[in-house]
Parts: C-alpha cells; sequence; structure tokens
C-alpha cells in the first residue's frame, strides 16, 4: 500500500551487517535504496550522525551502512522532524534517552518523533529497530513503541516480509 511507510533505526542499519553475509550485504542494501527511493523507508538526519560516530575507522574497509546512508539521506531524511513530534516523545518516553551517553545527541527519540509525524499524516508507520532490553534507567526502543503505539519489527523480519532476504538454516 502506497501509505505503509517505515522508520528505520540506526540499531537495524548495523544489523545488517551482523546478520548478512558480507558478499551479500550490497544486494540487501540496494533493495533497501529501491524502498527509500519509492518513499516507504525513511530515517531522521540524526541516524546519519550516530552511524558516522560509530563508523569504521579503517579506510582500507568500506562501512557499507554508513554509505548507505549517506548515499541515502537526502530523500531518506527529507521528512524533518517537527518539535511537536519530539517533544511528544521525550513527554511519554523520556527514559528512551540513555544515561549513560551524556553529551550525545541520539537518534532514537527522534526516529519515534520522524514515526509518529508520519502517523499524524495518515501512513501506516513500521519502525524498524533491534532495541528489545529494558534497562531501570532507560527503556528499549521497541518498549518505546508499545508507549508510543507504533508497532515495531527487527529488520530480518521487515527483510523477509519484503522479499530481500531471509536466513537460511
Amino acid at each position: 500500500m502506497p501509505d505503509d511507510v517505515s522508520v528505520i533505526d540506526t540499531s537495524s542499519i548495523l544489523q545488517i551487517r551482523r546478520i548478512i553475509a558480507r558478499q551479500e550485504q550490497q544486494g540487501v542494501y540496494d533493495k533497501l535504496t529501491v524502498l527509500v527511493q519509492g518513499n516507504s523507508l525513511f530515517f531522521p538526519k540524526e541516524v546519519v550522525v550516530e552511524l558516522e560516530r560509530w563508523s569504521n575507522p579503517d579506510p582500507s574497509s568500506t562501512d557499507l551502512p554508513l554509505e548507505w546512508v549517506k548515499a541515502n539521506s537526502h530523500k531518506a531524511a527529507k521528512h524533518g522532524v517537527p518539535f511537536d513530534a519530539l517533544k511528544l516523545v521525550l513527554e511519554q518516553v523520556q527514559e528512551v534517552h540513555d544515561p549513560d551517553k551524556l553529551g550525545v545527541e541520539e537518534a532514537d527519540p527522534y526516529v519515534l518523533a520522524l514515526a509518529i509525524h508520519l502517523q499524524q499524516q495518515g501512513k501506516q508507520v513500521m519502525v524498524l529497530t533491534e532495541e528489545r532490553k529494558d534497562r531501570p534507567d532507560k527503556i528499549s526502543m521497541t518498549t518505546a513503541c508499545g508507549v508510543l503505539r507504533l508497532p515495531c519489527l527487527p529488520v530480518h523480519m521487515f527483510l523477509r516480509i519484503n522479499g530481500i532476504w531471509q536466513a537460511t538454516n
């Protein structure tokens, strides 16, 4: 459906590198690019900043996740995150901020705020995240999605549902 969109978190972009054989990764990112070009996959610009911070510093090795977000950021991050959506997220799930990362702008609240913003525009939104573990001082993205009533999936299931990739046993 044209009104079905997904917002991908940094954790899911990086998960592709963990679960998919190196020789298959470029093909997966290429298929995700098709979704970006079709206006069905988005991320906020803060995901790019977060990936740059965690990027592979070895210049002899390609950092596919970082290359992919940079190549797609113009289209995937075209929606700004309105202050009202960010405020709503932080009022309802302020524990999504990691207290161990003081002074660092995290992408999580922006991913959630972008999802809320797109939902407010009448889109059916799915958040893609790998974060499932809660701590007493920080809730996972999955829990935050539950509080905000946003459906979420891990990237491997999203890839399978969209016919992009499936794990083989």
